[in-house]
């Protein structure tokens, strides 16, 4: 069992860090603007926790969520970087008004509320 759950995980963080596809974050985000799918990277738990606030949020300002769960990639730093990216887009798009409804928990928020 304990055998199954190890090759479970690292065929998860596997898949979870070939998100990227060896892309910068830069690349990575630029491609997603032009494909219209921004995401905004979450490191949650062992159960997701979307709400209804949260497809609302997604729907309002054209982004996604994705939680990584309980088995996150062993490099947050792209992750956190592409989300910086996502952040300034946001501002350029929509001002400031799209702080006070997205998800406090996204890797890179403290670091984005530091810097502004």
């Amino acid at each position: 069992m304990k055998k199954i759950f190890f090759i479970i995980s690292l065929l998860c963080s596997l898949i979870s860090s070939a998100q990227f596809n060896r892309k910068t974050p830069v690349e990575k985000f630029e491609q997603d603007l032009k494909d219209n799918k921004v995401t905004l990277y979450i490191l949650g738990g062992i159960a997701s926790r979307a709400t209804d606030k949260d497809a609302d949020f997604a729907e309002k300002y054209h982004v996604s969520y994705h939680d990584f769960g309980c088995l996150a990639p062993p490099n947050l730093n792209p992750y956190m970087d592409y989300n910086l990216l996502a952040m300034a887009y946001l501002t350029r798009q929509h001002g400031r008004e799209w702080e006070k409804d997205i998800r406090k928990d996204i890797l890179g928020w403290n670091r984005w509320k530091e810097k502004s």
